[in-house]
């Protein structure tokens, strides 16, 4: 399954070289060569080397398939036979000679008793086929785990998400507290400000300095944020798990700020305004849609692991069903798998 996501910001053109955040198609890295090609489930390969309880449990499904189709002609069959007996029931049962109303309450309790039977065999033969797929998907799951490497990569890579979202969650309080600084140091500019000179006071190129330092930060976890992202998409990338993760856009924020410090005081507080203004509207108007982005990606990641192995076990059954049953015994190994497997019994239990 291939989930294709794009994320599309507006960049506000009153917010200069600091715009958004967005999924950084270009940097991904679904064409790096040096990750190794996986393929999907292959079920030649597999039926040569399940373990032998997970291959009886696939047979003996494959039994209760057959046997399910036969009940439900069987089911059929005695339906009709009901209504046909239904149709006979002569006219004015209650004055009919005694033996016609009994051949007619005989012939109807036989047919109904037998569909009721039939009812019953399918209700036992789908509990049995729900109980064994459950049994028999928890062993093919443990036995993927370590036998099919596409399936055992998206197992370590589900911690990408959570690492992901955490690093985010440092880079917003590192981007608040450059925002604070970006304010004091706005604030700090004016006072003392040598205008003949072109040089701020002490103190403002001390608070300059504070901004600078959080700038550095920020980037640095700009930078973290994405080391996870690339991480993430070479482990998944040219799978059936791929799914992209999103980047943070690079900003020069220290380089910005370090250049704030050689600028004419009412430019600099200009600038002060327009770097807070973009980052508090990253803050505000972005992290949040890229936050949910990742964590559905974690959901879908979620279920693609569920749906491989339902549609390794898919391919299993249906190949078994196909290859592996001999009309001739289905009576006799469904009768041994109920008295074995039915849900509740100290073996079948054991099995799981």
């Amino acid at each position: 399954m291939e989930v294709i996501c794009v994320i599309t910001v507006f960049r506000p053109a009153d917010l200069g070289m600091f715009g958004g955040i967005y999924l950084d198609a270009a940097r991904n890295l679904l064409c790096n060569k040096t990750v190794k090609a996986m393929r999907s489930f292959n079920l030649a390969e597999a039926a040569q080397a399940l373990p032998a309880e997970l291959e009886d449990l696939i047979v003996r499904g494959a039994y209760l398939e057959h046997s399910a189709r036969q009940l439900g002609h069987a089911r059929v069959e005695s339906e009709t036979r009901l209504e046909s007996v239904r149709e006979t029931q002569p006219s004015f049962l209650f004055l009919q000679p005694k033996e016609t109303r009994m051949a007619f309450k005989v012939a109807a309790q036989n047919t109904s008793a037998e569909l009721m039977a039939v009812e019953r065999a399918l209700e036992i033969n789908q509990q049995l086929r729900e109980h064994l797929r459950a049994c028999s998907e928890a062993l093919l799951e443990n036995w993927l785990r370590t036998n099919c490497d596409e399936y055992r990569l998206a197992l370590g890579a589900g911690h990408y998400a959570a690492d992901w979202d955490q690093s985010l969650q440092r880079f917003m309080e590192c981007s608040r507290i450059f925002i604070q600084a970006l304010g004091s140091a706005r604030n700090m500019a004016p006072a003392g400000y040598d205008r003949t000179r072109g040089m701020f006071s002490q103190a403002a190129y001390q608070a300059i300095g504070v901004a600078h330092a959080a700038a550095l930060k920020v980037e640095a976890e700009i930078a973290a944020a994405n080391a996870i992202a690339e991480k993430h998409d070479l482990t998944l990338g040219r799978t059936v798990f791929d799914d992209p993760m999103p980047r943070l856009v690079p900003e020069p924020y220290a380089s910005t700020v370090a250049r704030i410090a050689s600028m004419p005081v009412t430019s600099a507080q200009m600038e002060f305004n327009r770097v807070i203004a973009a980052v508090e509207d990253l803050l505000s108007r972005e992290l949040d849609a890229l936050r949910n982005r990742v964590r559905v990606s974690f959901n879908d990641h979620e279920g693609r692991l569920q749906s491989y192995v339902r549609e390794a076990w898919n391919q299993l059954h249906s190949h078994a069903v196909a290859h592996s049953v001999d009309a001739e015994h289905i009576g006799a190994v469904v009768e041994q798998t109920e008295r074995a497997y039915m849900p509740g019994q100290g073996l079948a239990m054991a099995t799981v």
